[in-house]
């Protein structure tokens, strides 16, 4: 029972990883396109079609503010409740997003991202995941939609695996030129899995996310300020 149980966590692990990753133009491509199942999910897309603008209460600014991720669930219009963590970021919003675009680079699980159809701030990309414990591999078409320096948002069209994988990056600006970054996620991986476990792996997995884009944004304005100052 601990050995599967295991298994399941390493599961949800990988697979919040993925989940997460927006895609660009710009990642690897490849030419050959794996056969797909699972063709209908036109009531999943529809289902997405208003995400809602990120808002912040008062409390959790003050929590932001002190350095602290506060991570909590969203109920959406299609009944799914997402997972969602935000942090406060010592850098103006276009300097988070181009770290967030970096961040995206460094994932080792995307075999390949294929380009299928392009349009204006928007792609549909066929994706193979590998190294996902249990299942193996993955093909996926995802549809990425952005308002560039502002969100990212993602959702799953047809996979040979998961019924559901969707999410958002949403950056808003702070009075004092800072930014709060907010991940958010929900995943359906097509096998029996509580909830409750699903949700509190991605939670540390968010969490580890916007930390890692934290200090390269972070680290990117020092660079930045630093060359002000010497000019």
């Amino acid at each position: 029972m601990v050995k599967i149980e295991s298994k399941l966590l390493a599961l949800v692990l990988a697979v919040t990883a993925i989940s997460i990753a927006p895609t660009y133009a710009n990642d690897k491509l490849a030419s050959k396109s794996p056969e797909l199942k699972n063709a209908d999910t036109k009531a999943e897309v529809a289902a997405l079609s208003e995400v809602p603008a990120l808002t912040v209460s008062a409390a959790d600014k003050a929590k932001l503010s002190a350095g602290q991720v506060v991570v909590g669930t969203q109920q959406k219009p299609s009944g799914r409740r997402w997972v969602a963590a935000k942090i406060q970021i010592k850098a103006p919003p276009a300097v988070v997003w181009e770290a967030v675009h970096e961040e995206r680079k460094t994932d080792p699980d995307i075999a390949y991202s294929k380009i299928l159809e392009e349009g204006k701030n928007e792609l549909t990309l066929e994706q193979k995941f590998q190294l996902i414990p249990v299942i193996g591999t993955s093909v996926c078409v995802m549809k990425n939609t952005e308002i560039p320096g502002k969100r990212i948002d993602y959702y799953l069209l047809k996979s040979d695996r998961f019924k559901a994988l969707e999410g958002s990056w949403v950056l808003q600006p702070t009075d004092d030129g800072h930014t709060i970054l907010e991940l958010a996620s929900y995943i359906d991986m097509g096998v029996p899995a509580p909830r409750s476990i699903i949700e509190s792996v991605a939670s540390k997995k968010l969490e580890r996310r916007l930390g890692n884009v934290r200090k390269a944004a972070e680290k990117a304005q020092a660079q930045i300020a630093a060359k002000g100052e010497i000019q």
